[in-house]
């Protein structure tokens, strides 16, 4: 399954009226949870780790965490930035297709070919075209549906038989607001707010790499 692009935007309205400075918002989420996690994203070839993107393991871990810590698993929401260049297609995602396709005759090799097509957008033009969800100054497109669907955007492919693959959600959280997640654009951690339960478990998860945190240390990171 996939999930539902939203154009009414009001359930993110708790979020948008968080007192907490906007330095913190941006780093860990709202205020008001019990406790706070950092669950530390995995690591390059180079030994780097990943900048703003929970890679497939990390992200499926982190779900089957979550979906045990709220009631309202089958609803859930999930915000995505906007300006990622390959949901807007065009020349700014040209070169992810330019080498796909079927292969040449030898004979025509050396021939000129018919400029490909540039990549579609990833979504509908309704949606492309949409409400935006502004959070922390950044503009994001606003989807909802089942907590195992995270990530599922339901994204037009490149053509020529090249799936899009898009970033993780960047804010996450259910109907229950039981616990909210962030991913930070440039973050190489995703941060983590619910119960003192939820962040016990996520720190004993061996497949996850998780820091505990004050909400209020994050703004020095």
């Amino acid at each position: 399954m996939t999930l539902r692009p939203l154009a009414d935007l009001s359930a993110a309205d708790w979020l948008l009226a968080d007192p907490a400075p906007v330095a913190l918002r941006a780093r860990v989420g709202p205020s008001g949870f019990a406790a706070y996690a950092r669950v530390l994203h995995s690591t390059s070839g180079e030994g780097d780790r990943l900048e703003g993107h929970l890679d497939g393991a990390l992200l499926a871990a982190l779900v089957d965490v979550l979906g045990h810590h709220t009631t309202t698993p089958d609803e859930c929401y999930f915000a995505l930035w906007e300006g990622y260049g390959d949901i807007h297609g065009g020349e700014a995602a040209g070169f992810l297709t330019a080498f796909s396709g079927p292969l040449r005759w030898p004979g025509r090799i050396f021939t000129k070919e018919k400029p490909k097509a540039p990549p579609p957008p990833a979504f509908p033009p309704q949606v492309m075209a949409g409400p935006l969800l502004t959070v922390n100054g950044e503009e994001h497109f606003l989807f909802t549906g089942p907590l195992r669907d995270a990530g599922q955007w339901g994204a037009a492919s490149y053509g020529a038989g090249v799936p899009r693959d898009i970033n993780s959600p960047n804010l996450m959280w259910p109907a229950d607001r039981a616990w909210f997640v962030t991913t930070g654009i440039e973050g190489t951690w995703t941060g983590v707010g619910g119960t003192e339960s939820l962040i016990a478990t996520l720190l004993q998860d061996p497949r996850l790499e998780v820091v505990r945190q004050r909400y209020d240390e994050a703004a020095l990171r």
